[in-house]
């Protein structure tokens, strides 16, 4: 009996540091892509062109995010430039910084884009017309050793996603933001503000995050920031939140026709002045982790057929023929 507790327990240690068969990750999460160079003709501007600072707010609601981003370019070159500027609606990146875990980010749409250049609408150059475009496109003009703002807005739903983690899946609210590489801009990013409001009353213990640094929140006002610098040198890692369970037969049509109330909801969160509002470190639980039980069942079932009955029937042979050797040695 000894020996089969002994080896129940070496089966029970080598489930325990044995890894997922599926890949990890966070599917189907509603964000944002990063800006890249899309037509040959703008390689003139290759490396011209710094995106010297972002700050970027982010209001998640229970089914959807707004999202309004100002992105500050510099023209380090003597001539105005003039490129084409994309935001993709569809990407699939692996997590910096987290092993082998995945981020597919595909969403129908990114509903009532709109853009502004210094501050004044900029007419779209294109958009998505099928199922397999991918690209909101705008023609900026950037004026030499001068630095130009243009800021995006957009919806999304955030309320198809999945957490997949070995055999566990989370059905929940996910919002992914992917940090600008600056692969195709000159390098670095200077400096980067993100400022996220969690509304509806969405409680921070329902939230699990992936963030590139420090967060910080301000339990009054429902508010989460980090910040990064001197970046955008090599991929780095994004920004991922789950919130709350997915909501059956969510109306998500509803909110698109206010897009303009929240984008002014949105407008009167980036005019907050956040140096006077004080924040505390936080660390939230990684939104990697899943819940639920099926994966260890499936790997101690498995471990169980593959080792433990073989095992326990050797031993059982043994110890019944011990046994039968001792009854008959007496007799």
């Amino acid at each position: 009996m000894k020996k089969i507790v002994y080896y129940v327990a070496l089966i029970i240690v080598v489930i325990a540091l044995t890894a997922n068969s599926a890949q990890p990750g966070v599917w189907n999460a509603g964000g944002s892509g990063s800006f890249t160079l899309l037509y040959p003709e703008d390689s003139v501007a290759y490396k011209k062109i710094q995106m010297q600072s972002e700050k970027i707010y982010m209001q998640l609601y229970k089914g959807f995010a707004v999202v309004k981003g100002n992105y500050f370019y510099n023209n380090t070159s003597a001539d105005t430039l003039t490129i084409k500027v994309g935001y993709p609606i569809n990407n699939v990146f692996t997590t910096v910084g987290y092993g082998s875990y995945a981020n597919e980010v595909f969403v129908d749409d990114l509903y009532k884009t709109k853009a502004l250049v210094n501050d004044k609408p900029i007419q779209l150059f294109k958009k998505p017309k099928t199922a397999t475009d991918n690209w909101y496109v705008w023609n900026v003009s950037f004026p030499p050793n001068t630095i130009t703002k243009f800021t995006v807005y957009f919806l999304v739903n955030t309320n198809n996603a999945q957490v997949l983690q070995g055999y566990n899946k989370d059905y929940k609210n996910a919002f992914i933001y992917l940090i600008e590489t600056g692969s195709l801009w000159k390098s670095p990013i200077e400096n980067g503000d993100f400022y996220i409001k969690l509304e509806d009353n969405i409680a921070i213990d329902e939230a699990k995050a992936s963030v590139p640094s420090t967060l910080k929140i301000n339990d009054k006002e429902n508010i989460l920031t980090f910040s990064m610098q001197d970046y955008g040198k090599e991929p780095d890692p994004n920004f991922v939140m789950t919130y709350g369970d997915k909501i059956e037969n969510f109306d998500f049509e509803s909110k698109v026709k206010k897009s303009e109330n929240y984008f002014t909801n949105i407008d009167d969160f980036s005019a907050t002045d956040f140096s006077k509002i004080s924040f505390s470190e936080i660390n939230l639980a990684s939104v990697y982790e899943v819940d639920g039980i099926s994966n260890n069942a499936i790997n101690y079932l498995f471990y169980f057929v593959i080792y433990g009955l073989p095992i326990a029937a050797i031993l059982f042979v043994i110890t019944l023929g011990i046994a039968l050797y001792k009854k008959f040695k007496k007799q």
